[in-house]
């Protein structure tokens, strides 16, 4: 965006402070699972920005289902999405990004098969856009942000042991245009549906890429 770190820094202090919040709540044991702390910090998070009517600026959450064979969370590999929209009258932006949570502290075992499942739903996220993340809850560090990149590159371990952002130091990125996908953002009250279509279609399409090559490999051997 053009140089306006007001407006970015105003934003990126809202949702740390909302983040306090729901690491608050999770150290008093107000919330204690995954979905829970999630939808304390995403609440607190849209309420708050758009309750400020900063000009032009409009924040939109999505948390994906997660029960069943046939859940988002599955398809998708992604625990929530955030869209993000800026109007101003010499600049407008809309972008969004997915992303998957992990309750977990920094001393905490974290077994092979459960990195395993972390990588192979962050494969999936980046599937669909490269920006893609862990978002990490602890009482220690509070909400810290990995890439998906980073995890799938990564050998087995504690995803605390990656190089990792602070809450407000990824959200004044993510305001000021570094991070983001034009894909990945809900313009309208019903863009929800339309945009999840678009996800299941690329998702689809990655499949049939991946079995595609897989058969490649198999004719060359």
């Amino acid at each position: 965006m053009f140089r306006n770190s007001k407006i970015a820094t105003n934003l990126a202090s809202k949702i740390a402070k909302a983040a306090q919040e729901a690491t608050d709540s999770y150290r008093s044991l107000l919330v204690e699972q995954e979905p829970q702390i999630t939808d304390r910090f995403l609440g607190a998070c849209q309420h708050s920005i758009n309750s400020a009517r900063i000009g032009g600026v409009q924040w939109t959450a999505k948390t994906f289902t997660d029960r069943g064979a046939g859940s988002q969370e599955r398809e998708y590999g992604a625990d929530f999405l955030c869209s993000f929209e800026l109007q101003m009258p010499t600049f407008r932006v809309a972008k969004g990004f997915l992303a998957q949570a992990k309750r977990i502290e920094p001393s905490d075992s974290f077994s092979h098969r459960d990195f395993g499942d972390m990588q192979s739903q962050c494969e999936k996220m980046l599937r669909i856009s490269p920006a893609s993340f862990v978002f990490l809850y602890s009482h220690q560090n509070g909400v810290q942000v990995v890439p998906a990149l980073s995890v799938v590159a990564a050998r087995p371990c504690n995803p605390h042991e990656l190089t990792a952002a602070a809450v407000r130091t990824f959200f004044i990125d993510h305001f000021e245009c570094f991070i983001g996908d034009k894909g990945l953002a809900i313009t309208s009250a019903d863009g929800v549906h339309g945009l999840l279509e678009e996800m299941r279609a690329k998702a689809a399409l990655a499949r049939a890429k991946a079995a595609l090559a897989l058969v490649g490999r198999g004719q060359e051997g």
